[in-house]
């Protein structure tokens, strides 16, 4: 394995170690070597005595965990699949207080089973003895009165609801425990807790915790060990305070993470609170304790919009402005408080508009605005299109076809108490008010900005734009009523809506934006060891996407570059330069081809080459409109090759960004490009142009 490291956490050996690690990573809480520190406020410290020495244990390693987390990346920016460099191995020595507990298969296997799911990473732990133990009152210090729930507060919007549930609705008292991954939160926490103290009967304990570590320790922003970190501070505070239980406040789509697309499943879709990782939790906080400890979450069955309504209907809808939902907190700043880009803010702001609370939620508080923003060509626009689409196919899906569609749904189940059957359908259930939710949302904004939609006065990669172009993002792709529910086939490449859709050996099913080089792409493929002229593959796409506003436009280069038809004028159709060229060269090496044809006498493709003849003639004909005939240019063959192999070397790009295994396959002498392009694979491999196998 590629990505492999061992850190050391304490004073421990670095002896033996498993990987061929030069320079392996250290980490030291406390002593002269200190370079990760952890401060929880408020914990008074008479209060210590009453937490085994085994959660002092949990705490540390919680925050070693978290820290490699961080410190050690995934491959770099980009990628974004289930590649030897995302997912990595990492080897801990840990000096602890109960060595013996800690290695005892219960601890030790769910630990490890249980991280290893929530981050997609292979964990290996070796605990060996704390010899030199901190100094007192390191990490605990506080004075309140005791509180009757312990729950996990981000500042996100589920949190939120969930205090307000608790504290205000239930009139309970609560302790907040918070993880600050940076100052810029401060300011927005604090005026939570002065709202929701000022409506609650009891004032909630808030904890924030934060972890301050040298700056090299800080280059991987995934961070989906963040969550047992929380668990573990949670399940230390409850331990205090004779506590059995610890609740997230998260909703039931995120937490059962069915995936929006491969990109977003394989590198950055949350597990933190998924049924799985919830259990696994709760087995290590009882193993620990030695008594049944439970890890809830309350809005499992809650969709993001019903948490949003919960808020707004108990009178709080003035907190939903302090709350941050945003995963790129690097980006924040005083006015732009959401990038508006990632997932979690595509979810916040559906959920508000769904819920009619956007009254709450100021417009330029985002970086990019979910309906009307320009977007950029390549993830964000991705990601936004498969979340709105795959909303499309649920909306439409029964039962049977959406548990056959989300098999993740069985991984889940088990994790669940009650009947299986029940519980998918309420799986099932919760998705389609979520996809309601967010379809709604969709059409009341089509119907706002129609008049802008039809002028085109709206940026081309906005969401209604997308959604609106080329037939809208839509369920099914182009020309199939209905796509039957079956096998799905190994290799596919096909349009869904406005994006691309393509399936490579069997692997995840990976959504790319418009692109005109995929158009040429699934000629080459669908038509393997066929050789066509630069000017006759583009001919063929401009025959398929006639009348159609396609392609990722670069930078530098115009609409015209990768569009055939710019428009209509009074005289007819009007062609761009590219296809009068593509046109005139693809004419003359026709005329070559009827001649040899003619030669050989063989009349089948002759009369291929006829009706592609009279097609181009019709086309430029049509395209005389503002006076006189076309001029004949030179010999453009070399243009139109190096357009044409331009367009698919940016496809290639997009293709390579999200899956390596496939553009590892299209290189030479598989795919060839130049005056002649061809696609040789080996026998057995063919591609299809629907999902199912035929």
């Amino acid at each position: 394995m590629a990505n492999e490291r061992s850190i050391l956490c304490g004073e421990v050996s670095s002896i033996a170690l498993p990987f061929s690690d030069k320079k392996p990573l250290s980490f030291q809480l406390w002593g002269p070597g200190e370079n990760v520190s952890l401060c929880i406020s408020d914990i008074r410290s008479q209060l210590l005595k009453d937490i085994p020495s085994s959660f002092h244990d949990l705490v540390e390693i919680a925050t070693y965990v978290y820290c490699a987390d961080q410190a050690i990346t995934r491959g770099g920016e980009g990628v974004d699949n289930f590649g030897e460099n995302w997912r990595r191995r990492l080897f801990f020595r840990i000096a602890v207080r109960n060595p013996d507990l800690w290695n005892s298969s219960p601890v030790k296997d769910s630990l490890t089973e249980t991280l290893s799911f929530l981050s997609d990473d292979e964990y290996v732990f070796d605990f060996v003895k704390l010899h030199k133990q901190p100094p007192a009152q390191q990490h605990l210090m506080f004075d309140v009165d005791p509180p009757e729930e312990v729950m996990l507060f981000s500042g996100g919007l589920d949190s939120l609801g969930g205090a307000i549930e608790e504290a205000i609705t239930n009139s309970r008292k609560i302790a907040m425990v918070t993880h600050r991954p940076t100052p810029k939160f401060n300011r927005r926490h604090q005026k939570l807790l002065e709202l929701l103290s000022s409506a609650a009967d009891h004032r909630p304990l808030h904890i924030p915790v934060i972890i301050n570590k040298d700056k090299a320790l800080g280059r991987e922003y995934t961070q989906r060990s963040r969550s047992f970190l929380y668990a573990a501070l949670g399940a230390t505070v409850a331990q205090i305070f004779k506590l059995r239980r610890i609740r997230f406040y998260e909703n039931g789509v995120i937490s059962f993470n069915l995936p929006l697309s491969a990109q977003v499943v394989g590198a950055r879709a949350t597990r933190t609170t998924h049924p799985q990782v919830i259990n696994g939790f709760a087995k290590i906080f009882s193993a620990l304790s030695g008594k049944p400890f439970a890890v809830e979450n309350p809005y499992l069955w809650e969709t993001k919009t019903e948490v949003v309504s919960g808020i707004v209907k108990a009178g709080l809808a003035d907190t939903i402005k302090y709350s941050t939902s945003c995963t790129h907190t690097w980006e924040m700043t005083k006015l732009h408080t959401h990038c508006g880009r990632c997932s979690q803010c595509i979810d916040r702001r559906f959920a508000l508009l769904a819920a009619d609370a956007q009254q709450h939620d100021p417009e330029e508080a985002y970086g990019v605005d979910l309906l009307v923003g320009e977007r950029d060509d390549h993830e964000p626009k991705a990601m936004l299109a498969a979340y709105v689409e795959t909303a499309n196919e649920v909306a439409e899906m029964s039962a049977l076809d959406f548990l056959g569609r989300y098999g993740e749904v069985a991984r889940a189940l088990k994790h669940l108490e009650g009947s299986p059957d029940i519980i998918a359908l309420q799986i099932y259930e919760l998705y389609r008010r979520h996809a309601k939710y967010v379809t709604e949302v969709v059409d009341d904004a089509i119907s706002q900005h129609r008049s802008a939609i039809r002028k085109r006065q709206l940026p081309t990669s906005c969401l209604l734009q997308l959604v609106c172009d080329v037939g809208g993002v839509q369920s099914q792709p182009k020309g199939s009523d209905h796509e039957p529910v079956g096998e799905l086939a190994d290799n596919y490449i096909l349009i869904k809506g406005q994006c691309w859709a393509i399936r490579y050996n069997g692997n995840e099913e990976k959504i790319y934006t418009p692109d005109i080089g995929l158009y040429h792409l699934q000629i080459l493929l669908e038509n393997p060891r066929v050789e066509y002229s630069a000017s006759e593959l583009d001919v063929c796409v401009r025959r398929v996407t006639k009348n159609e506003t396609c392609g990722s436009v670069s930078a530098g280069e115009s609409h015209a570059e990768d569009c055939s038809i710019l428009g209509d004028s009074d005289s007819g159709h009007v062609l761009d330069e590219h296809a009068v060229r593509s046109y005139l060269t693809r004419l003359k090496e026709i005329m070559e081809e009827l001649e040899e044809a003619r030669a050989n006498n063989d009349l089948s493709k002759m009369s291929t080459l006829e009706s592609d003849k009279r097609w181009i003639q019709s086309e430029l004909d049509n395209a005389k409109g503002l006076g006189g005939e076309i001029r004949l240019l030179g010999d453009d063959r070399d243009k139109v090759r190096k357009r044409v192999c331009n367009a698919i070397g940016r496809a290639l790009k997009k293709i390579k960004q999200f899956d390596r295994m496939l553009a590892k396959h299209l290189q030479k002498p598989v795919l060839r490009l130049g005056y002649k392009l061809i696609y040789v694979p080996r026998e057995d491999l063919t591609w299809s142009s629907t999902p199912t196998k035929k």
